[in-house]
């Protein structure tokens, strides 16, 4: 039986003891994409630099996690005031949702250098 690729899953322990692990993984995602769009001007917006990603992406990205929980996941974040949402994109018609992270949650990440990661292993029965 081929064994399927290993995923790894990062996050921060002080952002998961306050919202969640699914918040924190969601978290760190959005954290990793900023600052690779760091290079990318028109990533930057309103005095920050974005990332942009649909809840389907969301869900390839997560394929344990249904576009409801993603929704929660997200939800639960703007209300903690982790990350805050815009819409930058080209046409009016695309609702594509743009995330940054807001002063929040770079002050957990500043003074918290601790991150845990979680490997996701297919394991033959």
């Amino acid at each position: 039986m081929k064994e399927k690729s290993v995923k790894k899953y990062i996050f921060n322990e002080e952002i998961a003891k306050e919202v969640g692990l699914e918040e924190a993984m969601m978290f760190n995602n959005i954290y990793f994409w900023i600052n690779k769009n760091k290079n990318k001007s028109d990533h930057f917006h309103e005095g920050t630099y974005w990332m942009y990603c649909t809840v389907r992406e969301f869900t390839e990205k997560y394929p344990f996690w249904t576009t409801s929980k993603i929704r929660r996941i997200m939800k639960n974040l703007i209300e903690k005031k982790y990350i805050d949402t815009g819409v930058f994109n080209r046409f009016g018609y695309d609702k594509t949702k743009w995330y940054t992270i807001t002063q929040k949650g770079l002050d957990i990440v500043n003074n918290s250098k601790e991150t845990v990661e979680i490997e996701n292993r297919y394991v033959p029965f």
